[in-house]
């Protein structure tokens, strides 16, 4: 399939779960044209507008019900159920007896009736009811004030993070990805402007600019040991830099196609990286020698991460599916099914006995690593997220979203405490500095931002 068609495909998933779109997630939708699919604007315009996508207001099917959102806490889906079929049957009861004369609003009672049964399904089917509580917050995203939850439904009592952020900006082009170093003091960042950045933390201050890509740069990693920076690009080549002085020490070759993500073992030992070829490879990080090539995804891998221990290699998929991979024998031990959409990143907890993903939707799930078994649903409410970050206590998923901002969830609970705001366009990739204490953040709007999580920011103004 050609990068055109498979724009068709994403956007024809879209439609069949949510034909009417905001304006501002049109032009989102012509953002990632451009920057992932590589698609031009015009083209990508061409294409919507042949979808049949309705651009306007989403009908608040609460509203229609006579709800809120918040009505439905800590109810049981029965009750839900219940509460929304009761209303239903009154509503309608009463469109009946008015027969066929116009509405207030301009609908007919036929049409009212229409709604009125659409609501039905879509608040009594969870899945349905998640989805659309994300499309109605992603509209009302401009009119919130910054630093507050965005959805008071799903807010927790814990104090609000002071925050002040550094923001580094000497990219020229979108940051698709940004790592701290291991010791903490250093971070780096992947551009479409085709360069990789190392900047330093406490200065923010830029120390190298890392140029040999050809094109796009989509991934950045640091070894274990914070000596070398592995990246990968849309040049199909995977790059290693000595991270002190900036240079080039060898390129990769052999995927046929972009790269989405790289990654390093634990033990630095060896160099994983996923493509747009549907493959995973995995080299030798000390000679660059290819150890083997892994294959088991239909559709481009956009994510690959190392367990803590190094014995497992998770890869997510634009097949809708998490991976894991044994490391030792090269085979794919279990395969994760539950997503409806493109899986968008991989992450492991720090303790190795869960891994979160997210899709295009915004939806995140949580897997026990053992046994494959779900653990956990986060609901994105608010947008897409793209990235995912776990803290280095495991306590906090850290979720970067489609429109911007940055939303911190406690993993205990499954809710989100705070929302960082700052960024004006997608979120691409999130890191904790190692002490936990920062979140580095990149996006297409060209910046990094570094957001201070303690009371004593540790990075200078």
């Amino acid at each position: 399939m050609t990068n055109r068609d498979d724009y068709i495909t994403f956007i024809n998933e879209l439609k069949s779960l949510s034909p009417t779109i905001s304006d501002e997630q049109r032009k989102g939708l012509l953002r990632r044209a451009v920057q992932q699919y590589n698609i031009s604007v015009d083209e990508a315009s061409e294409i919507l507008n042949a979808s049949g996508l309705d651009i306007g207001e989403k009908t608040n099917f609460f509203k229609v019900l006579g709800f809120s959102i918040t009505d439905f806490d800590n109810k049981s889906e029965a009750e839900i159920t219940n509460q929304v079929c009761a209303s239903h049957v009154r509503l309608y009861r009463e469109s009946l007896k008015a027969g066929g004369r116009p509405r207030a609003d301009g609908m007919s009672e036929e049409q009212w009736r229409t709604v009125l049964n659409q609501a039905r399904d879509v608040l009594t089917n969870p899945e349905q009811r998640e989805v659309h509580i994300g499309e109605l917050s992603a509209e009302k995203t401009e009119e919130l004030p910054s630093n507050i939850p965005l959805n008071t439904r799903t807010a927790i009592a814990k104090p609000q993070i002071n925050i002040k952020d550094t923001v580094l900006s000497e990219h020229e082009g979108a940051v698709n990805s940004v790592v701290f170093s291991p010791d903490g003091t250093n971070i780096a960042s992947a551009g479409s402007d085709h360069t990789v950045r190392i900047w330093d933390v406490l200065s923010g201050k830029l120390r190298h600019t890392l140029i040999a890509h050809e094109d796009v740069v989509t991934s950045v990693v640091y070894s274990p040991d914070g000596k070398t920076n592995v990246s990968g690009s849309n040049d199909n080549t995977v790059r290693l830099w000595d991270s002190d002085i900036g240079e080039l020490i060898d390129t990769f070759t052999g995927h046929i196609d972009s790269i989405s993500s790289v990654a390093y073992s634990p033990d630095g030992k060896i160099i994983a990286s996923g493509s747009h070829d549907r493959s995973i490879h995995l080299r030798d990080a000390s000679k660059g020698d290819l150890i083997t090539i892994l294959k088991g995804h239909n559709n481009w891998v956009s994510s690959v991460v190392f367990s803590p221990d190094g014995s497992t290699l998770a890869t997510g998929g634009y097949d809708r599916t998490v991976r894991l991979w044994d490391v030792s024998s090269f085979y794919n031990k279990l395969t994760l099914e539950g997503h409806k959409n493109s899986i968008n990143s991989v992450v492991f907890s720090p303790d190795g006995n869960t891994i979160a993903s997210t899709n295009m939707y915004g939806n995140v799930l949580m897997w026990d690593t053992a046994t494959g078994d779900p653990k956990n649903f986060l609901a994105g409410h608010l947008s897409w997220f793209n990235s995912l970050s776990f803290s280095p206590d495991g306590s906090t998923l850290a979720c970067g979203s489609y429109y911007g901002l940055v939303r911190l969830w406690d993993i205990a609970t499954g809710k989100f405490f705070t929302t960082l705001s700052g960024h004006n366009s997608v979120v691409k990739s999130l890191s904790y500095s190692p002490d936990g204490k920062i979140l580095a953040s990149c996006s297409t709007d060209k910046n990094v931002r570094l957001w201070n999580l303690a009371e004593e920011r540790g990075i200078s103004d």
